[in-house]
């Protein structure tokens, strides 16, 4: 397989080649490297938002927004599914490095991140994506200059004109789509923690809701993390786990367990004072299924919460109205 920020440097020229259908806009900076807007100071949209979990998971997620619906209302849900899940969605796909460069702040995911942290993902995983480029896919409101670019190249270890980044703010469509997009990530981060070995994933498949837009990125990352823990869904096909070790971690996957579930996402980030101190169990799907390929065994734990999920639609069409 060609590497990672190979294959996703691929996909970005295409990206590049579409801007204008997908109401994006390209910025080539003076060093050389490519910055796409997908809705900072443009309309960006669904589109572009699914070709954002393609170069997240540098192409090893097939995704699409498919209609079902909340609180008995006709919605989108974002539905994606990886036959590479450990490698496309646990370690591509995840949301590995909190960007801070003097035009802002923001939070990087895609390949371009095992580049920035290469000494953790080979001692952790014994993975390593020797790539001479790297593509970042960053969840911001700021689009990285010419410095900023030349910072983030340096980090990866690449030249700036082999660096390039896609960029969206939480509130936009595109990073709407593309963070509910992660649901099989949060499944795998869940079990991670839970102590599974990833490797043993063979195959998955994630449904989440849309969330509802938001005037801001702030009550926007609210309700994006609110739709993951109250209404994503993953189906997960193993292989080399022993069953009874599959029957004990099941019941540990879904949100639910958190002790923090069940209150808004934001009232749960101002307790706990930054992202990175809430309870790490609380960032699961709703539900899952796990199914043994070995034994054939089948297991279903946690559900959607349809009375929660109602109530944030409806204080998101007060909010919006």
């Amino acid at each position: 397989m060609r590497t990672l920020n190979k294959r996703a440097w691929e996909l970005l020229w295409q990206f590049s080649q579409d801007a204008e259908e997908l109401h994006c806009r390209v910025h080539t900076r003076s060093c050389g490297a490519v910055v796409v807007d997908a809705g900072v100071q443009v309309p960006g949209g669904v589109q572009a938002g699914l070709r954002m979990i393609d170069l997240c998971a540098a192409g090893l997620i097939s995704s699409q927004v498919l209609p079902g619906k909340v609180g008995g209302r006709f919605w989108q849900h974002v539905v994606v599914q990886s036959d590479w899940p450990f490698v496309g969605c646990f370690l591509s796909q995840s949301a590995n490095w909190p960007v801070d460069v003097p035009g802002g702040r923001g939070m990087g995911s895609g390949p371009a991140c095992l580049l920035a942290d290469k000494s953790r993902f080979r001692t952790e995983f014994n993975f390593a994506d020797p790539a001479d480029c790297a593509v970042l896919v960053l969840e911001a409101d700021f689009l990285p200059d010419n410095a900023d670019c030349r910072a983030l190249a340096a980090a990866c270890g690449v030249l700036p004109e082999l660096f390039g980044v896609v960029v969206a703010p939480t509130r936009s469509l595109a990073g709407n789509v593309q963070i509910v997009g992660r649901s099989i990530e949060t499944a795998l981060h869940k079990l991670h923690d839970l102590g599974m070995d990833l490797h043993n994933a063979v195959s998955a498949i994630g449904r989440c809701p849309l969330a509802p837009p938001a005037a801001d990125d702030l009550a926007a990352l609210g309700r994006v993390n609110d739709v993951m823990a109250y209404g994503a869904q993953v189906w997960l096909a193993v292989s080399g786990v022993p069953v009874e070790d599959l029957q004990t971690l099941l019941p540990k996957v879904p949100a639910s367990t958190s002790p923090v579930y069940g209150r808004p996402f934001l009232e749960i980030l101002k307790d706990a004072g930054d992202f990175y101190g809430i309870d790490p169990g609380y960032f699961a799907p709703a539900e899952i299924t796990l199914m043994d390929m070995d034994s054939g065994w089948t297991g279903h734990a946690g559900e959607g919460d349809e009375e929660r999920l109602a109530l944030l639609f409806q204080q998101g069409s007060a909010a919006n109205g």
